[in-house]
């Protein structure tokens, strides 16, 4: 309040702020709650479930289903019990590859079973799990370019265990970066710039365990 000569008091002009401040305010307000200047929010990955196909760049995989399987017992030797992933995998690349192996412990995986980057319930065992491209009594570990290939995973179970309602698998893509001897080579993507980026989650799959027969 002000008071002008003769003791009347006058109420004060509010003082005007310009549009234009005052959305600059606001979208700084918006950037602080995501994170800050130069932040964006980190995409989750997708969440797939039985039928989905993903495009991996190198492979587009269809997640077809999860079963249980059982081999019988022979000359007193116990049966076993198995826990199958199939999938269907088409290799887009121009050169014949190999399944290979997930990550295992510490024991990084290689060629397109580096992309299964991790199970959840795991399930361990010696072997860990052992990929295969079934036909007839022959079997196969090799993806040909331009193919779409039946491929089963299967985990031996742990005697006397049950097997899971359903698994979830952490599912990596990959690109085509410069190798070691500077010919571009496929590489799986990596979750950030550093050298020693862990891969990056691209999908999430999450399939229901079908009780199966014996094989």
């Amino acid at each position: 309040m002000t008071s002008p000569p003769g003791g009347e008091t006058r109420p004060r002009r509010p003082v005007a702020v310009p549009i234009a401040a005052l959305l600059a305010a606001t979208g700084l307000g918006v950037t602080a709650a995501l994170g800050g200047l130069g932040e964006t929010p980190e995409k989750p990955p997708k969440q797939l479930g039985p039928g989905s196909s993903l495009d991996q760049g190198e492979f587009t995989t269809t997640f077809v289903e999860s079963r249980t399987a059982a081999e019988p017992g022979r000359f007193g030797i116990p049966g076993k019990r198995f826990l199958e992933v199939v999938l269907k995998v088409t290799n887009r690349g121009e050169e014949t590859t190999e399944l290979g192996s997930p990550p295992q412990g510490k024991t990084p995986g290689f060629f397109f079973a580096a992309s299964l980057l991790k199970m959840t319930p795991e399930i361990k065992s010696d072997l860990g799990a052992v990929l295969s491209i079934p036909d007839g009594d022959v079997s196969s570990t090799q993806l040909h370019p331009g193919t779409t290939s039946t491929v089963v995973i299967r985990y031996e179970l742990p005697r006397g265990s049950r097997p899971p309602k359903k698994v979830q698998f952490d599912v990596g893509a990959f690109e085509l970066s410069e190798g070691f001897n500077l010919d571009p080579a496929w590489t799986l993507v990596a979750d950030g710039d550093a050298t020693d980026a862990p891969p990056e989650v691209a999908a999430q799959v999450t399939l229901p365990v079908r009780q199966g027969g014996t094989v």
